[in-house]
Parts: structure tokens; sequence; C-alpha cells
């Protein structure tokens, strides 16, 4: 009957460490607040290219909540110079306050630096913005409640990764200009013919 008990009160402290575990991990709390979209991955764009995105908050909570963006990295072993973006990104407005039944949009801008080489950043995997890949994540945006003491989150720490192409062609942005404005292009060049051929008969 002894033996029996120990296990039962091993079982029971175990349970409460587990219980309390919970409270402290990322994601768990209870939310005051809401997000629309849970990963900003696999971003694409090129050396010197702005990238911007939108995301929607939206308060939860009965009273009113004030918190904070900012951008953190998940330094792991083994990791190289691709993984911490951090430095990239800027968000706005970073400060705010927001009520039951309240949305707000903020923008997050990512600057790609024109030294970036080609491939995938914030990430190992471009698979990390999807359910059970936390592992492959690196680069985050997190949200922070101002009314929660400590390093204790409130559950919005999402995932930031972009995936770096060749270096833009000058040229290609011209073709692209004329291509889409064919018609544009087309008329100036006929006026440009037909006052060249008005110009010669005055002189003759």
């Amino acid at each position: 009957m002894l033996f029996f008990k120990k296990i039962m009160h091993l079982k029971g402290a175990a349970l409460i460490a587990v219980l309390l575990g919970l409270l402290f991990i990322p994601g768990f709390s209870a939310l005051a607040t809401s997000v629309d979209r849970m990963a900003i991955t696999n971003l694409e764009g090129f050396p010197g290219k702005t990238i911007e995105q939108e995301i929607t908050l939206e308060g939860t909570d009965p009273g009113e909540r004030s918190g904070f963006w900012y951008t953190y990295y998940k330094k792991t072993a083994g990791d190289n110079d691709r993984m911490d973006i951090t430095s990239w990104i800027t968000i706005e407005p970073k400060d705010f306050t927001i009520k039951q039944g309240e949305t707000k949009i903020f923008t997050i801008t990512v600057k790609i630096p024109r030294s970036a080489g080609e491939g995938l950043w914030g990430a190992t995997s471009s698979a990390a913005g999807q359910e059970g890949h936390s592992a492959e994540r690196r680069t985050y945006i997190v949200f922070k409640d101002a009314q929660d003491e400590g390093n204790v989150y409130s559950g919005l720490l999402i995932p930031v990764s972009v995936k770096v192409g060749p270096s833009a062609n000058p040229l290609t942005a011209v073709t692209n200009f004329v291509m889409s404005n064919i018609m544009t292009v087309g008329l100036a060049i006929i006026i440009v013919v037909l006052l060249a051929i008005l110009l010669l008969k005055k002189k003759k």
C-alpha cells in the first residue's frame, strides 16, 4: 500500500510539473489577440528588392490590451549567416493598443540586401511555415503583450523566410514596361514618325 501511494504521489507531481511547464510554452497561454496568418515564409525577391506584407491583429480579450512587435532569431548550433534576417525586417506600427472586436493592420517590410546571395534565408527549409516544422524556423516576428511580465509570449511567434533569386536584369524591367504598355508605345512611335514627316515637308 505504501509503495502504491508513492507511485500515485510521483504521478501527481509529474502531472503538476507538466501543467506548470505548459504555462511557459510560447503559444499555449490564453491569447488576448488573434492573427490572420501564422507564417510569412518563402517570400520571393532579388537582391536590393523591398517586399511588403500586411498582417491583421484582432482583439479577443474583453479588456483593452497593449503590446508591441519585435524580431527574434532562434540561434541554433550549426547555423550559418543566412538564418538571421532580423535586420531585414521592420514593422509599422510597432506599438499598439487593441480592444475586443477591434482589428489593426500592420505593414511588414522586408528589405533584401544587395549583397544577399541566392537561396533560402531565415529558415533551414521551405517547409518551415508548415505545421510540425518548427525546428526548421530561425527568424521570427514576435508579438509581446505588454501586460505579460517577463519573457512569456502571448502565443504569436510568426516565422519569416525569404527565397532570394538572381539579381534583376535592368533590361528586364524595360522589356516588361514596353510589353505592358505596348499600345501606348506604338501610338507614341506613330506620332513621332508623323511629326518627322511633317517637319521634312515644311523644310522642302
